[in-house]
C-alpha cells in the first residue's frame, strides 16, 4: 500500500506540472472534447507550468542577491530563509520515522479536502497548489514529532488535521473578493489567504476603489510610458537593488564588499546590481507567459470537473496568478511591502531580537500579487500601500515567531509568507502551552 502511495506522490501528486496537465485532460474529456484537443490541452498546461516554474526559479536566485549582501553588511550570521517550503519538505523526509508518514498524510489530506468541498455546500475552492500542502504536512510533522514528541496515529492526526483545516477553510476567507477581481475565474489557494483577508477588511477605509484605481491612475510624466505591469517592475526593481548597493557601499563591510565584487566579476558593481534587477524583471515576464499558458488551459477544463463532480467549485491557485489581474496594484503593494519588511528588519537589529528576519524581494512579489489585487478593488492605490506595509510587517514578525516556535533558532529558518508563518506559529504556541 505504501509503495503505491509513494509512487503516486513521486510521479503524480509531487509533479505539479503533470498533475495540472492531467486535471486539464480529465476536464476536457468530461466535456467530450476530441482526442487532439485533449492532448493539446494537456501539453499546453504542462508546458505552461514548466515555463512558469522556470521564471519562478530564476526569481528566487536573483532575489536572494539582496539578502546575501545585507547579511554581512548588517553583521548577522543567520536570517530567515524565504524559500524554505522545499527546506521543510526535505527536513521532514530526512527523518526516518516520519518520512513514509508524510507521503500518506499528504495524499489523504488532499482527498479529504476534496470530499469536504464536495459535501459541505458553503465550501467552493479546490486547493491546487500541491507543494504548499506537502510543505504544511512536513512542517507539522516536524513540530509534533520533534517538539511535542508525538508518535503513531496521534502524530498523523495532528499533522493531517491542521493541514486540511487550512487548505479547506482559509480560501473561503477571500473567496468573494477573488471572484470579483478575477471575474469568477479562480480563487486564491496559496500561503496568504489570511493576510489577504486582513487587508481586505482595512482596504475600504483607505480610499475610493473607482477614483483611486491603481490600474487607471494617471502616472506623471515619463512614467506614463511604462504604466503596464511588466515595465513597471522593470523600473521598480532597479530602484530596490540600487538601494541595497548604496547600503553595502556606505557601511563598507569587507565581507559584503568582497561578495559584491565576486558576484559582479569584471562588471562594475553598480551596473551589476542594475542588470541583476533587469534579469529579475525578465524572469517575471517568463513567469507571466507560462502562467497565461497553463491558466488558459486549466480554467476552462476545470469547469468540466466542477460541473460533473463538485458543482460550483473553483480552482484555488498560486498567488502570482493575480499579477495578471492588477499589475500596477501588485507593483505598488510590492514596494510598500518591502518598506514594511525593511523597517521591521531594522527594528530587529536595533532591539537585537533572537531571530533576525531579513526581508526578501521574492516574498514581497509573491505576497503582493493577490493582496494587491484585492486591496485595489476595495480601496484603490492607497489601500495597496496600506496592504503592503501591514503584510510586510506582519509577515516578518510572524517569521520570527515561527522560527522560535519550531525550535530552529540556530538555523534561523522560516517561510516568508504571512500565513505559512503565522498559522503554524499559532498552532505551535498553543500546543507548547500544554506540553
Amino acid at each position: 500500500m505504501f509503495m503505491v502511495l509513494n509512487w503516486l506522490k513521486d510521479n503524480l501528486f509531487g509533479q505539479t506540472a503533470l498533475f495540472l496537465g492531467l486535471i486539464v485532460a480529465i476536464g476536457m474529456m468530461l466535456q467530450k472534447k476530441k482526442l487532439g484537443e485533449v492532448l493539446q490541452g494537456f501539453i499546453t498546461a504542462t508546458l505552461g507550468y514548466y515555463i512558469f516554474n522556470t521564471g519562478a526559479s530564476s526569481i528566487g536566485g536573483l532575489a536572494m542577491v539582496m539578502g546575501n549582501l545585507l547579511r554581512p553588511t548588517l553583521g548577522v550570521e543567520a536570517g530567515v530563509n524565504p524559500f524554505s517550503s522545499q527546506t521543510f519538505i526535505a527536513m521532514g523526509y530526512a527523518v526516518e520515522y516520519i518520512a513514509p508518514r508524510i507521503t500518506i498524510c499528504f495524499i489523504v489530506a488532499w482527498l479529504i479536502h476534496l470530499l469536504l468541498v464536495k459535501f459541505i455546500k458553503p465550501l467552493k475552492v479546490v486547493y491546487l497548489t500541491m507543494h504548499n500542502i506537502l510543505s504544511f504536512v512536513a512542517t507539522f510533522y516536524i513540530f509534533f514529532y520533534t517538539i511535542m514528541g508525538y508518535r503513531g496515529i496521534l502524530l498523523d492526526l495532528c499533522a493531517g488535521f491542521f493541514t486540511v483545516l487550512y487548505i479547506t477553510f482559509t480560501p473561503m476567507l477571500v473567496y468573494k473578493d477573488c471572484m470579483k477581481v478575477t471575474n469568477n475565474a479562480f480563487a486564491l489557494g496559496h500561503f496568504n489567504q489570511i493576510g489577504a483577508w486582513i487587508t481586505s477588511k482595512l482596504a475600504p477605509f483607505c480610499g475610493d476603489p473607482e477614483k483611486d484605481n491603481a490600474e487607471t491612475m494617471q502616472l506623471p510624466g515619463w512614467l506614463r510610458s511604462i504604466s503596464d505591469g511588466g515595465l513597471s517592475v522593470a523600473v521598480s526593481l532597479p530602484i530596490a537593488y540600487i538601494f541595497v548597493w548604496a547600503v553595502v557601499m556606505i557601511v563598507g563591510n569587507e565581507s559584503a564588499l568582497q561578495l559584491l565584487r565576486e558576484n559582479a566579476g569584471s562588471t562594475n558593481s553598480f551596473l551589476y546590481m542594475v542588470l541583476t534587477a533587469l534579469q529579475l524583471a525578465a524572469a517575471i515576464y517568463i513567469l507571466l507567459y507560462g502562467l497565461r499558458m497553463f491558466l488558459g488551459a486549466l480554467l476552462p477544463a476545470f469547469q468540466g470537473i466542477s460541473e460533473r463532480f463538485i458543482p460550483d467549485a473553483v480552482p484555488g491557485i498560486d498567488t502570482v496568478a493575480f499579477y495578471a489581474v492588477s499589475p500596477n496594484a501588485v507593483v505598488i503593494t510590492m514596494l510598500s511591502y518591502m518598506v514594511g519588511a525593511i523597517i521591521t528588519t531594522i527594528i530587529c537589529i536595533i532591539l537585537k531580537t533572537p531571530v533576525l528576519v531579513i526581508f526578501q524581494l521574492a516574498s514581497a512579489f509573491s505576497e503582493s500579487s493577490a493582496i494587491g489585487a484585492i486591496a485595489n478593488s476595495k480601496g484603490g492605490w492607497k489601500a495597496c500601500i496600506m496592504a503592503g506595509l501591514v503584510v510586510g510587517i506582519l509577515a516578518t514578525i510572524a517569521a520570527g515567531f515561527f522560527a522560535a516556535g519550531l525550535g530552529i533558532l540556530d538555523q534561523g529558518i522560516a517561510q516568508a509568507n504571512f500565513d505559512s508563518c503565522g498559522y503554524p506559529a499559532l498552532i505551535f504556541y498553543l500546543f507548547r502551552m500544554f506540553k
